[in-house]
């Protein structure tokens, strides 16, 4: 079977015509088409096809509203990018501190560097052959340099964990064994499975976000971990929706400001867009503010210790 033939900007424009999207300005159109590809513009506009099996869209489906959700998709990556961050920074700190306070107090403090300090020790070897690989994108950084001179090119974890993606460093912590896992989601105030589980979570929005795929009308994979009595109050919660991992980041912020700033923000997106956005496609329950509220947690001398600075 030949691949579809390659179509101008203006062919795109008016193949979305013949299927029924209405364009009121043509040229606008064209310069969006340039700028986002007709492949990954189409996705937005899934929700509106008359049948799934076709490309036939239901009558009124505009060009403006499709773009609009596309800008609704763009404004969350930047949004979940940035609070994504502060957890990331904070969880670096917890996993390296936390095993090496347990496994790595006796000289030469290199003991994450044995694979019998942990479980799965495929998983254990993976992460490692991975930064293997990953140095040598950093081997003119000062820090690599200092470590190859001084050390024989070995690391302590909490040098090491600065220059792992976050997907290896939630593989490293899917690796451990209980007993690291445990002191790491105690300090942190959590489960070690549900720790391990929200880490994935917000491995996989990390890397969609890097890789500006889309987040509207996606079902997410793992399913988002919570608590069964959280589950029976709100059954209206899909865990495999945007929303739930949206509050897997939320609990994961290390503070409530960083909580505070996110629930604001990503109320103030979709309120902003409500009239274009089919809020069962991304999992948001009508009482979505309120959930969010229920699980900003109350760690008021964290935020009294930022304001400081």
């Amino acid at each position: 079977m030949e691949l579809k033939k390659p179509l101008s900007f203006e062919d795109q424009l008016q193949k979305l015509k013949d299927h029924g999207v209405v364009i009121s300005d043509e040229s606008a159109a064209v310069r969006i088409l340039k700028a986002v590809n007709y492949y990954r513009f189409t996705g937005y506009a899934l929700q509106f096809r008359k049948d799934p099996q076709y490309s036939t869209y239901m009558e009124g489906t505009t060009f403006e509203s499709i773009y609009h959700l596309y800008l609704v998709d763009e404004r969350l990556r930047d949004l979940f990018r940035m609070y994504i961050e502060k957890a990331e920074i904070y969880y670096r700190t917890q996993i390296a501190y936390g095993f090496a306070s347990v496994k790595c107090t006796e000289p030469p403090h290199d003991q994450h560097y044995d694979n019998n300090n942990f479980y799965n020790k495929i998983g254990y070897r993976e992460v490692f052959d991975h930064f293997n690989r990953e140095k040598n994108y950093y081997k003119d950084s000062l820090i690599v340099k200092h470590h190859k001179t001084n050390y024989a090119n070995r690391m302590p974890l909490w040098v090491m964990v600065e220059l792992m993606s976050f997907s290896d460093l939630s593989k490293l912590y899917s690796a451990m064994y209980y007993s690291e896992k445990d002191v790491i989601a105690c300090a942190i105030g959590i489960g070690r499975d549900t720790l391990e589980n929200h880490l994935h979570c917000l491995a996989v929005l990390r890397n969609k976000c890097a890789h500006a795929a889309r987040l509207y009308n996606t079902q997410f994979n793992p399913p988002a971990r919570f608590t069964k009595s959280f589950l029976r109050a709100h059954p209206e919660v899909r865990n495999n929706s945007l929303f739930a991992y949206s509050l897997v980041l939320l609990k994961r912020l290390p503070d409530s400001k960083s909580q505070w700033g996110f629930l604001t923000a990503i109320e103030t997106v979709i309120e902003e867009y409500r009239d274009d956005i089919d809020m069962e496609l991304i999992g948001f329950p009508d009482n979505y503010i309120e959930i969010l509220k229920n699980n900003v947690s109350d760690k008021e001398s964290d935020t009294q210790f930022f304001k400081k600075f």
